[in-house]
């Protein structure tokens, strides 16, 4: 009989058994229910355990065996037993998991188990649990059960709270708290929600984390693991990563349709569409009633070029889902749009906008659309919404951009400004805007005047836009205008130059610019010509009758003879005549400018007056060039005092106008204000550059008596650089001041380094009067001087310093000392009939100052000559016309005695006059510090007075010539005329103009009677618009993609919601 007591618990232990095994048996037929089971299973049977020789050999294995079933009683041993065949058991199911695992690896590369690590580890475990069969106890056992249940109810309430923590979004507490809960139950279902807790949570890298052991683990647990991860790849860039677990779902489950559709935007990602379309349209057979579908095959035959095919695709998803409708409206309008169809793509985007009346992207591709059917007020009605409504940053980025881009075209660039600006208040994207504002900056810069800095934005505008698009034809053209407002005429031609399409302002801008270059050039025909296809282009422009008047100028200075009266006439007449033509367009102050500085050259000072004084009056500013040439023009009429005001006026308009000093400075000369015309010259002197300058400031000083000065000015040019000019005036500056030995030197200087026979003349007269000069000078020396005279008189030789008539007198001179006094007489007579045929005016003058003699000096030399000679009562008669001429009293009565003393010696009487006989030096005229007085008396011989009576003749260093430094009509006025300084504009590319004024947005006529090269624009697609089309097309992607990872979720947690129910 059977003790109650021992039954029980062998009840209990069967019951156990049996709750056991039927687990076990619920997972044999829930593995055998796979298509891989069979072959899996196979594997199983043929593996085996590795033990550890060495350390548990099979002799000892037996032996522990055999001495536990001896040891333990029945009812242990039938305990044990089922442990070890539970043992064995649950090692085969974790075999058959681990090939299943493995064959997973080799398949997906998911599994990172090593078989052989796997088995060996189980073996070990086995051969552990029977060291210790021997140590087992009955009671021990039931101890070990108990706490076996207890510890796996706790870890099951533990995941039960673990879920719910889940649930209630604690996301973050569940893998800490409960990680080895989960490591040693790994139930799938809590790492299946963890990993949809941090989808939601966007952290992607610990879902893959999660979905990749799940998938290891559990293959077949839930077929939308695969999904959420594929998903979370892609999230994470991993395309070839997603693709992988995405086909291994579709492997596991053939008619998975958002599997299908998930891989197939995969596939238009790598681009590959043939692929791709495949996927699509097995989606579109599982469920034909889900838009996605369609809408995909929709965009591989677009991305295939198909036009029809996607056309079909899209009308089928508008026909079915309502939350696709908007999406494949959208896609089906930029397909009509490829087309040009906008009449159908205007009908497409207004029925998604009656989906959503406030969708940005739509109400951008609407203004679009009507951009391109030129309905511009539909369009900006459409941006104006899309900007309110600001719900997405692209389309209100994109249409404050178009807003602005009609508002260019239209040339109003103020309210694109204030466009642009709107902005700063807005959530856009700077990138888009950014461009067109700066361009628009640019162009209001060279609308205020301000060039160089509007040219220098554009310029950095263009240097980081190198986009072929409008924006970048527009900077080259308005920048180019900038450079031609600068006067950077090269720079301006070549930006019109790269242009393949130019607008009527710039072509005209074009014909002036190479009309400019081909004066500069001096291709003068050449550049008429241009001038004059410019003016067939806009009649009514004054600037090419303008150039072409500045051109004559410029032809005429730079090729016409200065002294070709009859070619000079004619060019500036003709310049006259076209500067009129563009006075009748424009009375513009700076065309008067320019005909009065012509007029002035032609010495219609009362003409040139009066344009001058309209140019002055019709200036917006006050000029000082127009102030410096009026005033240069009344001094040349002689009214001093209304020139010295405009000079004044033009010097404190422009404190450095360097031209306007000297002007004053020669007028301060003629009105003998010489401290004011020194300091005028000072500052002209300050500015002045050119070896010209620095001579006219040195003979300035000389006319002034500032010979100090003057000398300096000349050194400082000499010193610099050899310029025979200054070094000729500067020796010129030393005769004058009696210093003959630096002179000497000077002329010396001056002949070695030139061929001038002037030079050389001056030299040898120089030499001749320094040696003749000496007391004892011998009578060959001064035979030798009259030789060398003679010889430069006979070959017509004369120099800068001594001239014809000086050469003979001085022949003279030493003819005189010769005792020739014939021979000197005659050269006397001959001197004065020179300077009587060349300079008559010297006569007229009786001043003595730095003269080689005067005509109160040639009536004293001519008699002492003719005295010499014999001639007594011709030399008498000659010094009485001397005094009726002598204005000083003193000299009068002096050459009273003289005469006296020789009409007396001539006489019969014998007695002698007591004051007659005191006189010995017969010098009437002042001899001190001039040329005469280094030469020795002459006795003069007499009859009756036996006193020694001597005399010497009367002269000195001739005048120096200097330029004349009156204010007269400069040449370089007319230079200043060239094309490339005058301050003229040239046609603004933001004017628009037409017969009856100006207008600012109607497009522009070319004209038909001119050769317009390089005029047609090539039409390139709107790269703007195709950027905003990529962008959208990647955001309804990125849509559809979080549409099914929502959706999965959803799905999710309705199916754990009714699981829960």
């Amino acid at each position: 009989m059977i003790n109650s007591r021992d039954k029980n618990p062998s009840t209990r232990f069967k019951n156990r058994q049996r709750s056991t095994d039927t687990y076990l048996n619920s997972q044999i037929l829930k593995l055998q229910s796979q298509p891989q089971f069979q072959q899996l299973l196979q594997k199983a049977y043929s593996m085996h355990f590795q033990t550890q020789p060495q350390e548990l050999p099979k002799s000892k294995i037996k032996q522990l065996v055999y001495q536990v079933i001896q040891k333990q009683p029945k009812t242990v041993l039938q305990e044990s037993g089922h442990n070890i065949s539970n043992l064995a058991l649950n090692v085969n199911t974790k075999n058959s998991n681990t090939i299943i695992k493995n064959h997973s690896k080799k398949q997906h590369s998911f599994s990172h188990y090593n078989n052989d690590s796997n088995n060996l580890k189980e073996n070990q475990n086995i051969m552990y649990n029977m060291n210790h069969l021997s140590n087992i106890s009955f009671k021990d056992c039931l101890n070990r059960q108990a706490k076996y249940i207890k510890q796996r109810t706790e870890n099951s309430q533990k995941i039960v709270e673990g879920k719910k923590m889940i649930r209630q979004g604690q996301i973050q507490e569940v893998p800490n708290k409960f990680e080895n809960v989960i490591q040693g139950n790994d139930d799938p279902e809590i790492r299946f929600q963890i990993a949809i807790q941090y989808f939601d949570q966007q952290e992607f890298s610990q879902v893959i984390l999660n979905l990749n052991h799940l998938i290891q683990e559990h293959p077949l647990f839930n077929k939308k693991a695969y999904i959420i991860l594929s998903i979370a790849l892609k999230k994470q860039d991993q395309i070839k990563e997603s693709l992988n677990v995405i086909t291994i779902c579709i492997k596991h489950y053939a008619k998975y349709f958002d599997a299908y559709i998930i891989r197939a935007k995969l596939y238009v990602k790598v681009q590959k569409f043939d692929k791709a379309l495949e996927d699509f349209m097995t989606a579109a057979e599982l469920k034909p009633n889900k838009a996605i579908g369609f809408i995909g095959k929709g965009d591989c035959f677009r991305l295939m070029n198909d036009v029809h095919m996607s056309l079909l695709a899209y009308s089928q998803a508008i026909q079915l889902e309502d939350q696709f409708k908007r999406s494949a409206l959208i896609k089906r309008t930029m397909l009509h749009l490829d087309q040009k169809d906008y009449a159908s793509a205007l009908a497409d985007i207004s029925k998604a906008i009656e989906i959503d009346n406030q969708d940005s992207d739509a109400l951008y591709l609407k203004g679009f659309i009507c951009t391109k059917r030129n309905e511009i007020q539909e369009a900006t009605l459409a941006y104006e919404q899309a900007i309110k409504y600001n719900n997405s940053k692209k389309a209100v980025s994109k249409s404050i951009y178009e807003q602005a881009k009609i508002l260019i075209q239209q040339k109003d660039f103020y309210e694109a400004q204030y466009q642009l600006r709107r902005a700063e208040h807005l959530d856009v994207d700077k990138i888009v805007i950014e461009n067109i504002k700066q361009f628009t900056e640019g162009v209001i810069l060279l609308m205020k005047k301000q060039y160089e800095e509007g040219v220098n934005l554009l310029t950095e505008l263009l240097s980081n836009h190198q986009e072929e698009d409008f924006l970048r034809s527009l900077i080259i053209s308005y920048r180019s205008y900038g450079y031609f407002c600068l006067s950077q005429y090269q720079k301006a031609l070549q930006d019109l130059d790269s242009l393949d399409y130019l607008e009527k302002p710039s072509i005209y801008n074009k014909f002036i610019l190479e009309g400019i270059m081909a004066t500069v050039s001096n291709q003068f025909e050449l550049s008429l010509g241009y001038f004059v296809k410019a003016s067939k282009l806009m009649p009514k422009k004054m600037e090419p009758y303008f150039y072409r008047a500045v051109a004559l100028v410029k032809f005429y200075c730079q090729l016409i003879p200065k002294d070709d009266e009859v070619k000079k006439n004619k060019f500036l007449n003709d310049a006259i005549r076209l500067l009129n033509l563009a006075l009748k367009i424009n009375e513009n102050s700076n065309i008067l400018y320019c005909r009065g500085i012509i007029l002035f050259s032609l010495n219609r000072l009362e003409d040139s007056l009066s344009d001058l004084n309209k140019a002055i009056d019709k200036s917006d500013e006050n000029v000082a060039k127009y102030f410096y040439v009026r005033g240069l023009i009344q001094v040349c009429r002689q009214q001093y005092k209304q020139g010295l005001n405009d000079l004044s006026i033009a010097i404190n308009l422009d404190e450095s106008y360097s031209d306007a000093y000297l002007c004053r400075a020669k007028v301060f000369l003629i009105l003998k204000d010489t401290n004011r015309a020194y300091y005028d010259l000072q500052k002209f002197q300050e500015s002045c550059l050119s070896v010209q300058d620095q001579i006219m400031i040195g003979n300035l000083f000389y006319q002034m008596g500032e010979f100090e000065e003057a000398i300096s000015s000349y050194s400082n040019i000499i010193n610099s650089e050899k310029c025979s000019q200054a070094l000729y005036h500067r020796a010129k500056t030393f005769v004058t001041i009696k210093e003959l030995n630096n002179a000497i030197q000077d002329l010396q200087k001056l002949v070695e380094c030139s061929t001038d026979i002037a030079a050389f003349v001056d030299l040898n007269i120089l030499q001749q009067l320094k040696l003749t000069s000496i007391g004892n000078c011998s009578q060959n020396q001064l035979q030798n001087s009259v030789d060398c005279l003679n010889s430069f008189l006979n070959n017509g030789n004369e120099g800068k310093i001594f001239n014809t008539c000086d050469l003979k007198f001085y022949r003279c001179l030493f003819q005189f000392y010769l005792k020739q006094f014939d021979a000197a007489l005659i050269s006397l007579l001959e001197s004065y009939e020179t300077l009587q045929g060349t300079n008559a005016s010297l006569l007229k003058e009786e001043t003595l100052i730095n003269r080689a003699y005067n005509k109160l000096e040639f009536l004293f030399n001519q008699s002492i000559l003719q005295l010499l000679q014999g001639q007594n009562g011709q030399a008498i008669e000659n010094l009485k016309k001397l005094k009726d001429k002598i204005q000083q009293q003193e000299q009068k009565n002096l050459l009273q005695l003289f005469l006296d003393l020789l009409i007396d010696d001539q006489s019969e009487q014998t007695e002698l006059k007591k004051e007659l006989c005191q006189l010995t030096d017969l010098i009437i005229l002042p001899q001190n510090n001039r040329l005469c007085m280094i030469y020795p008396m002459v006795k003069i011989p007499l009859k009756k007075y036996k006193q020694h009576l001597q005399t010497r003749l009367s002269f000195c260093l001739p005048q120096v010539e200097i330029p004349e430094m009156l204010p007269q009509f400069d040449l370089k006025l007319m230079e200043t005329l060239s094309p490339i300084v005058v301050e003229n504009k040239p046609e603004a590319p933001w004017i628009q103009r037409a017969d009856d004024g100006v207008i600012f947005t109607q497009n522009l006529q070319n004209a038909d009677d001119l050769d317009l090269k390089s005029t047609a624009r090539q039409s390139n697609e709107d790269s703007e618009f195709q950027l905003f089309r990529h962008q959208l097309n990647n955001k309804l992607e990125k849509e559809d993609f979080i549409l099914f990872g929502q959706d999965v979720i959803q799905q999710e947690e309705e199916t754990n919601t009714s699981k829960k129910n």
